[in-house]
Protein backbone atom coordinates (compact mmCIF):
# COMPACT_ATOMS: atom_id res chain seq x y z
CA UNK A 1 0.00 0.00 0.00
CA UNK A 2 1.32 3.40 -1.04
CA UNK A 3 1.36 6.44 1.06
CA UNK A 4 -0.70 8.91 -0.63
CA UNK A 5 2.41 11.45 -0.03
CA UNK A 6 6.18 10.66 -1.07
CA UNK A 7 6.65 9.87 2.84
CA UNK A 8 10.94 11.56 2.16
CA UNK A 9 9.00 14.94 1.36
CA UNK A 10 8.07 15.54 5.02
CA UNK A 11 11.49 16.64 6.37
CA UNK A 12 12.03 18.71 3.72
CA UNK A 13 8.73 20.36 4.10
CA UNK A 14 9.13 20.60 7.91
CA UNK A 15 12.52 21.96 7.92
CA UNK A 16 11.62 24.55 4.44
CA UNK A 17 11.89 28.27 5.97
CA UNK A 18 8.49 30.58 5.98
CA UNK A 19 8.48 33.24 3.38
CA UNK A 20 10.20 36.53 5.15
CA UNK A 21 7.66 37.78 7.48
CA UNK A 22 8.61 41.51 6.04
CA UNK A 23 7.13 40.94 2.90
CA UNK A 24 3.83 39.86 4.01
CA UNK A 25 4.06 42.82 6.97
CA UNK A 26 4.72 45.18 4.16
CA UNK A 27 1.55 43.98 1.91
CA UNK A 28 -0.85 44.31 4.87
CA UNK A 29 0.52 47.83 5.69
CA UNK A 30 -0.11 48.83 1.93
CA UNK A 31 -3.12 47.42 2.05
CA UNK A 32 -4.49 49.06 5.12
CA UNK A 33 -3.60 52.18 3.48
CA UNK A 34 -5.71 51.43 0.89
CA UNK A 35 -8.91 50.93 2.73
CA UNK A 36 -8.26 54.04 4.30
CA UNK A 37 -8.09 55.44 1.30
CA UNK A 38 -10.87 53.95 -0.05
CA UNK A 39 -12.89 54.64 3.88
CA UNK A 40 -12.77 58.65 3.28
CA UNK A 41 -11.10 61.42 4.92
CA UNK A 42 -14.12 61.56 7.24
CA UNK A 43 -12.98 58.14 8.92
CA UNK A 44 -9.28 59.37 10.02
CA UNK A 45 -10.02 57.61 13.35
CA UNK A 46 -11.28 54.08 11.79
CA UNK A 47 -7.66 54.35 9.89
CA UNK A 48 -5.59 54.63 12.70
CA UNK A 49 -7.80 51.72 14.81
CA UNK A 50 -7.26 49.85 11.24
CA UNK A 51 -3.08 50.37 11.93
CA UNK A 52 -3.74 49.61 15.51
CA UNK A 53 -5.38 46.41 14.80
CA UNK A 54 -2.68 45.62 11.93
CA UNK A 55 0.26 45.88 13.96
CA UNK A 56 -1.46 43.44 16.87
CA UNK A 57 -2.13 40.92 14.60
CA UNK A 58 0.26 37.87 14.15
CA UNK A 59 2.50 38.30 10.65
CA UNK A 60 0.70 35.52 9.28
CA UNK A 61 -2.56 36.93 9.11
CA UNK A 62 -1.45 40.56 8.15
CA UNK A 63 -2.92 40.08 4.41
CA UNK A 64 -5.82 38.28 5.47
CA UNK A 65 -6.66 41.03 7.85
CA UNK A 66 -5.91 44.10 5.34
CA UNK A 67 -8.10 42.45 2.97
CA UNK A 68 -11.09 42.43 5.36
CA UNK A 69 -10.44 45.88 5.70
CA UNK A 70 -10.16 46.88 2.18
CA UNK A 71 -13.65 45.47 2.11
CA UNK A 72 -15.20 46.73 4.79
CA UNK A 73 -13.93 50.19 3.92
CA UNK A 74 -15.77 49.23 -0.13
CA UNK A 75 -18.98 48.83 1.70
CA UNK A 76 -18.72 51.55 3.63
CA UNK A 77 -18.04 52.99 0.93
CA UNK A 78 -21.08 51.95 -0.89
CA UNK A 79 -22.75 52.86 2.03
CA UNK A 80 -22.26 56.46 1.56
CA UNK A 81 -22.98 56.84 -2.11
CA UNK A 82 -26.34 54.64 -1.20
CA UNK A 83 -27.35 57.68 1.10
CA UNK A 84 -26.64 60.51 -1.37
CA UNK A 85 -28.86 58.32 -4.17
CA UNK A 86 -31.30 58.24 -1.38
CA UNK A 87 -31.89 62.00 -0.81
CA UNK A 88 -33.34 63.45 -3.79
CA UNK A 89 -35.83 59.85 -3.32
CA UNK A 90 -36.79 60.82 0.44
CA UNK A 91 -37.34 64.58 -0.52
CA UNK A 92 -40.26 63.60 -3.16
CA UNK A 93 -41.46 61.21 -0.35
CA UNK A 94 -41.69 64.25 1.65
CA UNK A 95 -43.52 66.27 -0.12
CA UNK A 96 -47.31 66.03 -1.25
CA UNK A 97 -46.78 68.42 -4.54
CA UNK A 98 -43.63 66.18 -5.39
CA UNK A 99 -45.10 62.40 -4.96
CA UNK A 100 -48.36 64.03 -6.62
CA UNK A 101 -46.38 65.05 -9.67
CA UNK A 102 -44.48 61.64 -10.27
CA UNK A 103 -47.35 60.33 -9.93
CA UNK A 104 -49.10 62.77 -12.33
CA UNK A 105 -46.85 62.36 -15.04
CA UNK A 106 -46.02 59.21 -16.49
CA UNK A 107 -50.24 58.91 -15.99
CA UNK A 108 -51.00 61.70 -18.28
CA UNK A 109 -47.78 60.46 -20.43
CA UNK A 110 -49.96 57.44 -21.03
CA UNK A 111 -53.27 58.95 -22.30
CA UNK A 112 -51.45 61.27 -24.67
CA UNK A 113 -49.69 58.28 -26.12
CA UNK A 114 -53.02 56.65 -26.26
CA UNK A 115 -54.99 59.58 -27.53
CA UNK A 116 -52.37 60.56 -30.34
CA UNK A 117 -52.50 57.14 -31.48
CA UNK A 118 -55.69 56.19 -31.25
CA UNK A 119 -57.93 59.01 -30.19
CA UNK A 120 -61.04 59.61 -27.97
CA UNK A 121 -62.09 56.11 -28.56
CA UNK A 122 -58.87 54.75 -27.48
CA UNK A 123 -58.42 57.01 -24.33
CA UNK A 124 -61.63 55.48 -23.26
CA UNK A 125 -61.28 51.79 -24.21
CA UNK A 126 -57.87 51.97 -22.11
CA UNK A 127 -59.13 53.85 -18.99
CA UNK A 128 -58.40 50.76 -17.09
CA UNK A 129 -54.92 50.51 -17.83
CA UNK A 130 -54.31 54.30 -17.16
CA UNK A 131 -55.73 53.87 -13.87
CA UNK A 132 -53.58 50.75 -13.44
CA UNK A 133 -50.42 53.00 -14.12
CA UNK A 134 -51.69 55.77 -11.50
CA UNK A 135 -52.40 53.14 -9.28
CA UNK A 136 -48.84 51.53 -9.25
CA UNK A 137 -46.88 55.06 -8.98
CA UNK A 138 -49.28 55.88 -5.88
CA UNK A 139 -48.52 52.78 -4.75
CA UNK A 140 -44.82 53.19 -4.96
CA UNK A 141 -44.89 56.34 -3.41
CA UNK A 142 -46.94 54.85 -0.04
CA UNK A 143 -44.30 51.37 -0.35
CA UNK A 144 -41.66 54.15 -0.40
CA UNK A 145 -42.78 56.25 2.22
CA UNK A 146 -43.12 53.13 4.43
CA UNK A 147 -39.60 51.74 3.78
CA UNK A 148 -37.95 55.34 4.41
CA UNK A 149 -40.54 55.50 7.14
CA UNK A 150 -40.65 59.42 5.44
CA UNK A 151 -43.64 61.05 6.03
CA UNK A 152 -45.26 64.09 4.40
CA UNK A 153 -46.19 67.24 6.76
CA UNK A 154 -50.20 67.29 7.92
CA UNK A 155 -52.72 68.63 5.64
CA UNK A 156 -53.85 71.96 7.43
CA UNK A 157 -57.12 72.42 7.76
CA UNK A 158 -58.92 74.55 5.19
CA UNK A 159 -59.91 78.10 6.87
CA UNK A 160 -63.68 78.91 6.88
CA UNK A 161 -65.21 82.14 7.11
CA UNK A 162 -67.40 83.32 10.07
CA UNK A 163 -70.70 82.66 10.11
CA UNK A 164 -73.35 85.03 10.40
CA UNK A 165 -75.50 84.13 12.73
CA UNK A 166 -73.17 83.72 15.56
Amino acid sequence: MALPFPFFDILDWFFTPAKPPRRRAWAGRRLCGLAGGIAGSSRAALRSDWSAVLAESPTDETVRTAMGMVVAALRLRASDIAKACWRPADHVLASRTLSNIVVAIPTVAVMVMLFRYQGCVGVLTNIESIAVVGAAFRGLIVLGRWWRAVAPPEREAPCRPPRRGS
